[in-house]
């Protein structure tokens, strides 16, 4: 067929080219830089006053966990970020468990006078933004059944369906989903029920705070679905009760080492609303910038801002999920876990297919300094979801694994507050690991396996009355695949003046070394196989246990 070709429309089409490509041109570049503090001197802020920075709800939490509320929970010394603002450098967000904050300008020369302020420790380079961001949209509504549909299989391969039958759904338990955007949540159908019986509590984007959450991606919006999803007689969520706060801490378009500063400030945010549990489908390690780049060696749960962070989260009582990453295939370079899976304390999730075969994308663990990582595993090979436009759909990834998996924890949550008013994070975390599969012989693909909700169940009744009986105790756990003697301190806590001693049956010492961190993770490489006593001391009082090392 033969085309004719209009002039006039062509010359009006370069000239709009022309003008594009100009904006594309004019658009300037801003810089983000991590400012750490030396302290939080002269505070107006005060411990014995926490309802001035945390919602009763996140008090309550504390108060539950019996856990006390100290320096970390205090804000950042509004002075210290007014005086850079002074400069003329905006202060974009801020980390009060880290002390820190994250700036965005364009202008990287004034840093110098950052550098140089009294309080400041020191200043690190983050990443870049090109060009501008997004805007505002609306909502709708629907009803409720409790039918799986298309999520069966995940939720039975993981006998979540004895927890619901109990009439545990997550009522009461409030879940901070920490991800890129939440496309269409205020409009898509598969959250109706969600939205009218307002368990959608609000939402953060600490990217852009002036953006449109519900526009920004869609990765989010999927992961909630596996959640609370709600199409009648087609699927349904794992925890479709649960009540939602959604926070944006990732920007798609690039990846810089200031996104582990954005989550930082998402977890913390998630904290002083009050959530019990925190799930992210993030995961860093590589960046646009290659200088920023971690190494495995990184990956020991204390050199990312963010998994220090979620360690901390751990230890304020809330339960945190992260997804252990897609860079398991035998052609990646990367091959591990990335940050914040690798954090003390949470739960890092590893993916399988339908019939409980590892997934070949999943990452592997453990940690760099022994601990079993992943932990525990779950669908994410043609994992059920529901899509942007209310569709059910399939996804693969350890991201949908995850929120399976969270749903399922807020669950059991809301189970173990019906017996105890005052839950243990350690407690709940032990009773799933030990109902993996694998959890006599942990893999470094799957860590302890597939969990049983049921089992855990009756396991967490076990652990909740271990704990009330041996509170003063500490726990010993070998794993001779990874060779690493885990020491864990009584609900976490760090007591002063701590060392630890290991003997042999001969009574050589192997190791005499003072306690700076709750894990103890020791290598065993150059232990015999035999029986060793391992000796805790605090302020001359010592405890000691014997453990079998094989």
């Amino acid at each position: 067929m033969k085309r004719t070709i209009n002039f006039k429309v062509l010359g009006l089409l370069f000239v709009f080219l022309l003008v594009v490509s100009a904006s594309i041109k004019a658009q300037t570049t801003s810089y983000y830089f991590y400012v750490q503090f030396a302290n939080k001197n002269n505070s107006p802020y005060s411990l014995s006053n926490p309802s001035a920075f945390l919602s009763a709800r996140a008090i309550a939490r504390r108060a539950a966990f019996n856990i006390a509320c100290d320096s970390t929970d205090l804000p950042v010394n509004p002075s210290y970020l007014q005086q850079i603002e002074n400069f003329g450098i905006p202060v974009h967000n801020t980390s009060k468990w880290m002390n820190g904050a994250t700036v965005l300008l364009t202008d990287s020369s004034k840093m110098s006078q950052v550098r140089v302020l009294s309080f400041v420790k020191f200043v690190e380079y983050t990443g870049e933004l090109i060009g501008p961001v997004q805007t505002p949209s609306q909502k709708a509504a629907k009803k409720i059944t409790f039918d799986y549909g298309t999520a069966a299989t995940q939720i039975n391969q993981l006998n979540g369906a004895s927890l619901h039958n109990e009439g545990f759904r997550g009522k009461g338990i409030q879940i901070g989903v920490i991800d890129a955007g939440f496309t269409n949540v205020d409009t898509n159908p598969c959250f109706d029920s969600l939205r009218l019986q307002g368990r959608l509590l609000g939402t953060k984007d600490i990217i852009n705070p002036n953006s449109n959450i519900y526009s920004e991606d869609t990765h989010g919006a999927m992961v909630l679905s596996a959640m609370t999803g709600n199409l009648p007689g087609q699927f349904l969520g794992t925890a479709p009760d649960a009540s939602f706060w959604l926070i944006r801490t990732e920007y798609s378009p690039t990846e810089y080492k200031v996104e582990t500063d954005f989550w930082c400030s998402g977890i913390e945010f998630a904290d002083s609303v009050g959530i019990d549990v925190a799930t992210s489908s993030l995961g860093y390690y590589t960046f646009d910038d290659s200088t920023m780049n971690f190494s495995y060696a990184d990956m020991n749960g204390k050199v990312s801002r963010a998994s220090r962070a979620a360690n901390l989260a751990s230890k304020k009582g809330i339960v945190v999920l992260v997804a252990a990453g897609n860079e398991g295939s035998p052609n990646n370079p990367w091959h591990y876990i990335g940050s914040p899976a690798d954090a003390d304390g949470i739960i890092s999730v590893g993916s399988v297919d339908s019939i409980g075969t590892p997934s070949y994308f999943t990452s592997y663990g453990p940690s760099y300094d022994g601990r079993v990582k992943p932990e525990i595993c779950a669908m994410g090979s043609r994992s059920a979801l529901v899509d942007i436009n209310g569709s059910t759909v399939n996804g693969d990834g350890t991201s949908f694994a995850t929120p399976i998996m969270a749903g399922l924890m807020a669950c059991l949550l809301q189970r173990y507050k019906a017996i105890n008013p005052n839950p243990n994070i350690w407690a709940l975390l032990q009773s799933v690991f030990k109902s993996g599969n694998l959890f006599t012989n942990p893999t470094a693909q799957l860590g302890y396996g597939i969990p049983d909700f049921l089992q855990a169940e009756q396991n967490l009744l076990i652990f909740d009355s271990l704990r009330q009986i041996e509170k003063n105790n500490f726990v010993l756990a070998y794993n001779s695949t990874f060779n690493t003697l885990i020491i864990r301190l009584p609900d976490g806590s760090m007591p002063q003046n701590t060392s630890v001693k290991i003997y042999s049956i001969t009574g050589k010492m192997m190791v005499n070394q003072p306690v700076t961190d709750s894990p103890i993770v020791l290598r065993t490489f150059n232990f015999a196989p035999g029986i060793y006593a391992v000796c805790i001391s605090e302020n001359e009082k010592t405890e000691t246990k014997k453990i079998l090392i094989k």
